[in-house]
């Protein structure tokens, strides 16, 4: 890089106070490139643990400016000075968009500037890292390429001044988000160590997990600074009786996905602990009889009224949608058909649809994340087979797939809804936009009666927990109960309590329609205007709109009596008039040909008979291209591969 073109006018002033500056260049070394750090006084090789080969900036960057083979400038860490750094290797795609690792930087809050591959980022902070954290811990993202990195002394970082937009401009002091972070890569078991979410078998880190999980279930006003939030998050680390160490932790780690206006040292969360143990009951929470706010149904009892103009101040807007129409952000769909319906194949389509960021159904927007599939039906084997399958149909390659739609098939390994939560507890939040649960039965715990509305509220009150953990929409796969459902409202249908439609945020429902093969689709939305019933085609293996049938044509009980008009327009048509008017030598897809018969208000099962009487006067002919192709007619036989 040209010196003229470095933008070091981004480098925090703070960094180029110490005489911490090298100079660095890349060589070949053991098959791949390698960047090595340089003397800026005399070209030859610097060392991270000698200081006599470091300089100052306005050193280096001078000197950086007469050679034109070096690459640019580094900053080593010390052990004189006060900084720390985090390195994320492969975190941004090719437009330097983040695939993961945003909840790093959100944690730590500081400069953070793109790598020179432009590919990762590095954070510079002033902290300790504790003894005890390693230096390196790869398998992050999709493919589980990306690793992160973290230093404080005897070890060099490029800097690029190629600041990361959203990020402070400055060096923050971030020690007790680095110490959360380094408990969260390399977790502490020896029970002198502040608990970590990634390991949760004794007492202590239940009493964290269920204070961490009262604290996201406050909804508390900030009074300005936040103050107010901050003393109840405080009250909540006194009941679940956290030593102060505990508390710091939790209350950090609360702050990385709640932040307050402000942020606040350690010694004023302590000062504000000691407060709150004047007004509270240490260890209140934890005592026998106690429900624990992770326990199935426990609500926060305090209340949490705002005034109206703080509250419209607070949420001025809807959460961010995922499906438009249907689902935002941290909402839960249901998705209800009768078994054996396809409802797979349809959940397949929408993860693939989000994982894209494509439509889904021909119908409704979705917004690209990360999905996941959580199937306790199908095997893997079958996961496999399929989803190749429903891409190839709606045209998406496999690879514009391969890091976006996730599968877990979770049959045999007896995971239910509330033993999801060490699973979920592994999952990075924010990572997925979407999961999907599938088949809901399945995931029932032991004894709970679907049919029972207490149960079902408690279940969906636990995904509510879940999908605000993980900050992601979830949808769950259930099935209608049994007999003809033409006659229910939307959220009548599906098999168990009614709360389930009610507890939920988009109650979607599929029913047959009068034609054979075809079904309607409707639902029941809180967050978005009503939708418009459409009818679905299944064209294996995808359900595709069919905007030339009724949808309020559902199936009846009983199948409607063949009425003389019909009998009539078969007299009109015959084969031979049926393959002239909509079958031409160019091969044409059946469906289309189909529709354009029905444009001509020819009954559907007229136009099958039609059909099915010029094939066999050989008047028109099937043409096929594949398994698992559309099949095609045209007035002429398909060539043979010799011709």
């Amino acid at each position: 890089m040209d010196v003229s073109e470095y933008p070091v006018s981004n480098i925090p002033p703070r960094l180029k106070e110490f005489d911490h500056w090298v100079a660095w260049k890349t060589v070949p070394q053991n098959g791949r490139s390698t960047k090595l750090p340089v003397n800026a006084r005399d070209g030859q090789l610097a060392s991270s643990t000698d200081p006599a080969t470091w300089c100052s900036f306005e050193e280096a960057h001078l000197s950086f400016a007469k050679h034109a083979e070096w690459s640019g400038l580094g900053f080593v860490f010390g052990e004189d000075d006060p900084f720390a750094g985090v390195d994320l290797d492969d975190c941004l795609n090719e437009d330097g968009e983040l695939i993961w690792g945003g909840d790093i930087v959100e944690g730590l809050k500081t400069y953070t500037e793109v790598s020179p591959s432009g590919r990762g980022l590095k954070m510079f902070l002033e902290g300790d890292k504790p003894a005890y954290a390693n230096c390196r811990k790869d398998g992050f993202g999709p493919t589980g390429r990306g690793k992160v990195e973290v230093y404080d002394s005897k070890r060099f970082f490029t800097v690029t001044g190629n600041h990361l937009a959203g990020s402070p401009r400055s060096i923050e002091v971030r020690q007790r988000d680095l110490v959360a972070i380094c408990h969260w890569l390399w977790p502490q078991r020896n029970g002198t160590q502040p608990w970590t979410a990634r390991d949760k078998n004794t007492n202590d880190e239940r009493r964290f997990a269920d204070c961490l999980a009262s604290m996201l279930a406050m909804d508390v006003p900030d009074h300005r600074d936040g103050s107010h939030r901050l003393f109840a998050a405080c009250c909540r680390c006194v009941e679940h009786d956290l030593s102060d160490t505990e508390a710091l932790e939790c209350i950090g780690r609360y702050a990385v996905h709640v932040p307050f206006p402000q942020r606040w040292n350690d010694e004023a969360i302590v000062r504000r602990i000691r407060d709150a143990e004047k007004r509270c009951q240490r260890g209140l929470a934890v005592r026998p009889g106690h429900a624990s706010s992770s326990d199935l149904g426990a609500e926060e009892s305090g209340p949490r009224c705002l005034p109206v103009g703080d509250l419209i101040e607070r949420y001025p807007t809807l959460r961010t949608p995922v499906i438009d129409g249907l689902l935002r952000q941290g909402e839960t769909m249901n998705v209800i058909a009768p078994p054996k319906l396809g409802k797979s194949w349809l959940v397949t389509d929408l993860a693939i649809a989000v994982g894209t960021g494509r439509n889904w159904l021909d119908a409704y927007p979705t917004h690209q994340g990360n999905a996941l599939l959580l199937d306790n039906e199908l095997h893997a084997e079958t996961s496999a087979n399929r989803i190749p399958k429903v891409a190839e149909a709606r045209g998406v390659s496999v690879s514009d797939i391969a890091q976006t739609v996730f599968v877990d098939n979770l049959r045999g390994r007896l995971l239910d809804f509330q033993t999801l939560r060490g699973y979920f507890d592994g999952i990075q939040p924010g990572f997925f936009k979407i999961i999907v649960m599938d088949a809901f039965y399945r995931f029932l715990p032991k004894d709970t009666d679907e049919n029972s509305n207490g149960n079902l509220t408690d279940i969906y009150n636990l995904i509510d927990r879940y999908s605000a953990d993980l900050g992601c929409s979830f949808v769950l796969v259930h099935h209608a109960s049994k007999g003809n459902q033409s006659g229910k409202s939307v959220t009548d249908v599906g098999a168990g309590a009614g709360s389930q439609s009610r507890a939920t945020d988009a109650h979607l429902v599929l029913r047959h329609h009068q034609e054979p093969g075809c079904v309607v689709v409707d639902a029941a939305v809180r967050s978005w205007p009503p939708i418009e019933p459409k009818v679905l085609r299944w064209e294996f293996p995808v359900w595709l709109s069919d905007e030339l049938l009724d949808p309020s044509e559902l199936k009846m009980e009983r199948p409607a009596r063949r009425t003389k008009p019909e009998d009539k327009e078969k007299e009109r048509w015959t084969a031979e008039k049926f393959a002239e008017e909509f079958v031409t030598e160019e091969p044409q897809r059946m469906t289309q040909v189909r529709n354009a018969a029905s444009k001509a208000r020819i009954p559907i099962r007229i136009i099958k008979d039609l059909q099915s009487d010029a094939e066999e006067q050989g008047l028109i002919y099937r043409w096929t291209f594949g398994a698992n192709k559309p099949v095609s007619l045209a007035s002429v036989p398909q060539p043979t591969e010799e011709a």
